[in-house]
């Protein structure tokens, strides 16, 4: 039965060898201090002799177990029954005359400092046997002076009987105090798990651990964290950073860029960032935010089947303890930014034709007079109107009018420029912007360029039909730093006017100011 106990006890060891340690070099302290009181009443008795070879080896000999075995059981049983041998010793100097309330006080003293029954027990025996067989050799005559009394079997029965029920209470309360001891250092141990983020992955902590109701809070705490990860509706990850070690991620992270596989390994190099490095700039930029909050930094992400998704990140570090973790959490706007693109395309795209429509022109416009004003950058603006495109509405309806103009955007779009842009005004209107060009010759062979490109037929689909349609082309440069975008237009259209009445197929220069 006692081995059970003893094993039982072994179990509480590990958790408690850093207090034990600490309370091991206490007790030198302690044992140093009984040296120096011993040394101090050698003078009553001229014990000087005894104290030396009692109190200097005993004093050794805890300096030498703290050093090789800190924080063991041996060295606590040792320390003891140092603390015993101590107290014998000045029971002895002083003649026998304080033998029950100094061992007492050595008991109480072993108690407080180790919480260990097993050490109480040791100490104990210890005591016992002191005063059984120098006890017994004093009343032969040996001047060791352990009782003030020649009646050595009657008090050696009373001084037994005596600190019995003393000794079971300080073994009883021990155990509690280790309990209490050993809760505290587990509380402490696993709340450091927790926050190192090795306890956050669904770990399960002993039951019998759990039973104890300040490691039930902790546990139903970090419980209570996991389950608020689960629910939180967008993808959630917690990174450890000093190791860049994945320490959680939720239902959301899985349905949205998949599993994570390796949460041991570095996440700077998960398969979710397009390049390395992508995770080390991240919190880079992060730790020059104010709180170190980022927030809707946006960034493409891969998911586990290699699709590339557009997501907004939002990254905080908790760096007011250690090591430093990261929360970051990911929204996917993959359709958002497509719903965008549409309505913006919408906004500035011909329905019809797909050319950029009116308002997309005043944009560029717009960048290029502004252009223009700071840089002298020259541009020209090129206004076409079909030649013979109502005739095509007229004779075979809108349906052949629309498809003429489809093909007519098509041709112009070969025809341009890569810088330059051409546009749909509306009807059988367009415009084109010719960027970085003063020289009016080679804006005039551009425009005349897109005269040519309407020089084949239209075939109509489904049909052996063929129509022909021409354009004709006034042409206006920016010249002055005061005139507007409107200004510009309208002269563009006047030519354009003075082209068609010159003929079909036609370009006409507005004349520079």
């Amino acid at each position: 039965m006692i081995f059970q106990y003893f094993k039982l006890e072994a179990s509480f060891d590990s958790l408690l060898t850093p207090y034990r340690v600490h309370a091991d070099k206490i007790m030198v302290s302690m044992n140093s201090f009984l040296m120096v009181v011993c040394l101090g009443i050698a003078p009553i008795r001229d014990t000087y002799l005894d104290a030396m070879l009692v109190g200097l080896p005993t004093l050794a000999l805890s300096f030498a177990f703290i050093y090789r075995y800190p924080g063991s059981l041996l060295t606590r049983i040792y320390m003891g029954c140092a603390f015993m041998a101590f107290t014998g010793l000045i029971i002895h100097q002083t003649g026998g005359d304080i033998e029950g309330h100094f061992s007492a006080f050595g008991l109480i003293g072993v108690l407080l400092y180790y919480r260990d029954w097993r050490t109480i027990l040791a100490a104990t025996i210890f005591i016992y046997l002191h005063h059984l067989f120098l006890g017994y050799a004093q009343t032969l005559g040996v001047p060791i002076y352990v009782f003030d009394d020649d009646r050595f079997w009657l008090l050696f029965g009373v001084h037994v009987a005596y600190f019995l029920p003393f000794i079971l209470m300080m073994m009883y309360l021990s155990i509690w105090l280790r309990k209490e001891g050993y809760e505290a250092q587990r509380v402490l141990s696993l709340a450091q798990q927790i926050i190192q983020g090795n306890l956050l992955g669904g770990e399960e902590i002993d039951k019998v651990d759990i039973e104890k109701p300040l490691i039930h809070s902790v546990v139903s705490m970090k419980n209570r964290l996991l389950d608020l990860l689960k629910i939180i509706p967008v993808p959630t990850v917690v990174v450890r950073v000093d190791q860049a070690k994945v320490v959680n991620y939720n239902e959301a992270w899985i349905k949205t860029l998949g599993a994570i596989s390796n949460t041991s390994g570095d996440f700077n190099k998960s398969f979710i960032w397009p390049k390395d490095g992508n995770w080390d700039y991240l919190l880079e930029k992060v730790s020059r935010q104010q709180g170190h909050l980022l927030e809707r930094f946006e960034q493409p992400l891969i998911t586990v089947d290699g699709k590339n998704r557009f997501c907004e990140l939002s990254v905080i570090l908790h760096e007011n303890v250690k090591p430093v973790m990261a929360i970051m959490t990911v929204e996917d706007i993959t359709e958002h930014r497509k719903a965008e693109h549409t309505m913006e395309k919408l906004a500035y795209s011909d329905l019809l034709t797909g050319l950029p429509n009116r308002a997309s022109l005043r944009v560029e416009l717009d960048k290029c007079m502004a252009n223009w004003i700071e840089n002298q950058d020259t541009f020209a603006v090129v206004a076409f109107d079909l030649d013979g495109f109502k005739p095509v509405n007229d004779t075979y309806g809108h349906d052949a009018g629309d498809e003429a103009l489809k093909a007519v955007a098509s041709r112009f779009i070969s025809a341009k420029r890569q810088e330059d842009m051409i546009a749909r005004m509306g009807g059988d209107e367009f415009v084109l912007i010719i960027r970085s060009c003063s020289n009016v010759n080679i804006i005039v062979e551009i425009a005349e360029r897109f005269i040519r490109s309407l020089a084949e037929p239209i075939h109509l689909r489904g049909t052996d039909t063929k129509i022909w349609v021409g354009t004709s082309a006034g042409v206006s440069i920016v010249s002055s730093k005061d005139m507007s975008i409107d200004m510009l237009l309208k002269r563009a259209d006047i030519a354009l006017y003075q082209a068609k009445k010159s003929g079909n197929n036609s370009v006409v220069c507005a004349e520079i100011e």
